[in-house]
């Protein structure tokens, strides 16, 4: 057998930015193979088929976007806090001219239809992301007000990463989210301000 003279992860990053850009279905073998630097039997060697390569780079984006939740609410004075921040960074990066959304939400989308097991897959991610703020908010909320409050957050960063392709949005998604999560501008246990 030959050797691999690639790495896993640095394929995967490569196809992340590609599928996150063209979607599933629209990402030809080609366009993986050119932007890879692969052959296609080497990647289905190591990823089975396309939609194992997919669902490989959902799941290492799954981990970076948990990566970084876990780091801010390491970071701010406040689980509130941390949310505030991390929806200003996600209004901030609406404003790219190459905005992407998000790579597991556009998935979702766009294989809704088909409820297919990639559908499947980003969904449990985004369930899981969604029990990750749960678990925080518990910290400072009574359980049921922590889970409403989980489900209102999911919903308002649905609403950011899909209204955010709209030319000059970020004001009104600023608005909307103090409209819409009223409980944010409320003190949390470390809050000292």
């Amino acid at each position: 057998m030959a050797k691999k003279n690639f790495a896993r992860e640095d394929v995967l990053d490569k196809v992340i930015t590609l599928f996150w850009q063209n979607g599933y279905a629209a990402t030809s073998i080609q366009q993986i193979t050119k932007a890879t630097g692969l052959k296609p039997g080497s990647l289905y060697y190591e990823f089975e088929s396309k939609e194992g390569l997919f669902q490989a780079a959902l799941a290492r984006y799954a981990t970076f976007s948990i990566e970084a939740i876990h780091l801010s609410m390491a970071n701010a004075s406040s689980v509130n806090n941390a949310i505030k921040q991390m929806l200003n960074t996600l209004i901030e990066q609406s404003k790219s001219c190459d905005y992407c959304g998000c790579f597991l939400i556009k998935t979702q989308l766009e294989l809704a239809s088909q409820g297919n097991q990639l559908y499947q897959f980003a969904s449990a991610q985004l369930t899981k992301i969604e029990h990750i703020y749960l678990d925080y908010l518990s910290e400072y909320y009574p359980q049921i007000q922590a889970k409403a409050y989980a489900a209102q957050l999911m919903t308002v960063i649905f609403g950011i990463r899909i209204y955010g392709y709209q030319a000059e949005s970020a004001t009104t998604q600023i608005n909307t989210i103090s409209a819409l999560l009223p409980w944010l501008a409320t003190l949390s246990k470390d809050d000292n301000s």
